[in-house]
């Protein structure tokens, strides 16, 4: 069994990922770190999980227990986690959010966990991840096949509706350097600007992105791009509507490809914001690192159906 540790546990993002691991079959949760919690039951801060596990929180890490720490909590420091690191080399650590910047610390060796990207250096070893924002993996899924193939071109704008925590003006700013970063180091001399406009959110936990780019090839060719998430669980491209139901409760990440008559590709990309970039990414992560099938514990189904 995997030995589950959670900082940050009384964070609402921890409490969709316990929501899952209390049914991953390979996983026992050994220790729910909350400060300020310390002793009360997990149900007492996270109600829907009443009757479903007998779970206390604890106001201190004990590393000798865990075989994995996911840290759910946005104040750890580069230089936390590289004592964390020093101290514990062998302890995995999965980070919802990318460490506080500091001046005079040593950055941390890490992975950028999305993946449908790194999945082979998650498997291969990887002892620290940081989830993408969920902003990131709905863009990156869409459009890094593109970037692999040479196709993209200019600016792209990304029509976003989403919840306000998604699009907070700091988050979007770490989503836009994750999105450039990774398309510029797939495609070389793609030198463009990601830009954004945000409309009214539409769900409480859906989110969804749509864009246009020019596009030289046809639908069959195009295709022929996406064919590299055939071996992966959670990435699907069609030519028919997406919609958030179809997501919503699942790590799904659902695009939607449609060319007009004058060669522009339109883009429309749904998933569960407190999934994909969260909670069920960050299982998918655990998975790959000790692993397991990477749907294991995340066979859940969208709500539509």
């Amino acid at each position: 069994m995997i030995k589950v540790a959670i900082s940050g546990a009384d964070s609402p993002m921890a409490g969709e990922l316990i929501r899952i691991l209390v049914n991953h079959p390979d996983v026992e949760i050994v220790s729910l770190v909350a400060p300020g919690h310390e002793g009360k039951p997990l149900h007492s801060v996270h109600h829907g999980l009443l009757g479903e596990v007998d779970l206390s929180f604890t106001g201190i890490f004990k590393p000798e227990n865990a075989d994995i720490l996911f840290i759910a909590d946005r104040n750890i420091k580069h230089s936390d986690l590289l004592r964390l690191r020093n101290l514990l080399p062998d302890l995995n650590v999965v980070l919802f959010f990318p460490p506080v910047a500091e001046d005079d610390a040593e950055d941390s060796e890490h992975i950028f966990a999305l993946p449908e990207i790194n999945r082979k250096a998650l498997v291969r070893g990887a002892k620290t991840a940081i989830l993408p924002n969920p902003l990131s993996s709905l863009a990156l899924v869409p459009l890094y096949p593109l970037a692999l193939n040479m196709l993209l071109s200019g600016d792209i704008t990304l029509n976003v509706s989403a919840p306000e925590d998604v699009v907070a003006t700091d988050i979007l700013a770490s989503s836009v350097a994750e999105i450039e970063k990774a398309l510029k180091e797939a495609q070389l001399s793609f030198n463009g600007k990601i830009k954004y406009k945000i409309l009214p959110p539409t769900s409480k936990r859906g989110i969804e992105l749509s864009l246009e780019i020019p596009m030289p090839l046809d639908m069959e060719h195009l295709m022929k791009a996406y064919e590299i998430y055939n071996d992966h669980n959670f990435a699907f491209a069609v030519t028919t509507p997406v919609k958030l139901d179809d997501v919503k409760g699942t790590e799904k990440i659902l695009f939607s490809l449609n060319l007009s008559k004058d060669g522009e590709l339109m883009i429309h990309s749904v998933a569960d914001g407190r999934l994909r970039g969260s909670a069920g990414e960050a299982v998918h992560v655990m998975n790959l690192m000790f692993g397991l099938h990477e749907k294991t514990g995340l066979y859940l189904k969208p709500y539509a159906y």
